[in-house]
């Protein structure tokens, strides 16, 4: 089996710590924007029934899910492993504790409709191009999966994120991009299911 080194271990639990609170900034005030307030009242953070569910669709080591259990966010995490990736990382997922499973992403995911109430995938579309699946399939299964006023955040090249975009619109999702603005060609998609009334 191969080995993870306490090094990249390391860097990927800080790059989560960071990550979280970019998320958690980033969400709030979209979640809590269009709901109503009493006087006085703080916006909650969420997860406040809005975030239970949540599936890192590219985990790797399970940091995402380390973060937002150091973060205290109540929140339960499916952790998505690669079903190319190296035979360690699954291990590694469920010797934490967590829920883990490998995937390809290629294929449906074995789930009810609607069950979750946040996607996460950071690299995943780009690995995807590689594999020659089609985007608007990954789409089409985030959208089943997920619930009705869900989000989806994507991490990945700017390229990538500008197809990915263009991909959500095709599926009534809103979406947005967001520029990091640390240099990197890294760009983050953030997406809301809108509900559609019949």
């Amino acid at each position: 089996m191969e080995r993870v080194q306490p090094e990249e271990f390391y860097e990927d639990l800080q790059h989560w710590r960071s990550a979280v609170n970019n998320y958690w900034s980033l969400l709030t005030p979209l979640i809590f924007s269009d709901h109503p307030k009493r006087l006085g009242d703080e916006d909650p953070f969420p997860p406040y029934n809005m975030v239970r569910n949540v599936m890192d669709m590219s985990a790797n080591f399970g940091g995402l899910n380390a973060a937002l259990l150091e973060e205290k966010k109540s929140v339960w995490v499916m952790n998505v492993v690669s079903s190319t990736a190296s035979n360690a990382l699954l291990p590694l997922i469920l010797d934490r504790g967590f829920a883990g499973v490998m995937h390809d992403w290629c294929e449906p995911f074995p789930t009810y409709p609607r069950t979750y109430d946040l996607l996460h995938a950071d690299g995943l579309l780009s690995h995807l191009s590689s594999e020659r699946c089609s985007t608007i399939d990954l789409f089409l299964e985030m959208d089943r999966i997920l619930r009705p006023e869900g989000w989806v955040i994507l991490s990945d090249t700017m390229r990538a994120i500008e197809m990915a975009r263009m991909v959500a619109t095709q599926v009534r999702w809103e979406a947005r991009v967001i520029d990091l603005q640390n240099g990197s060609d890294q760009r983050l998609l953030v997406c809301q299911k809108p509900f559609l009334k019949k």
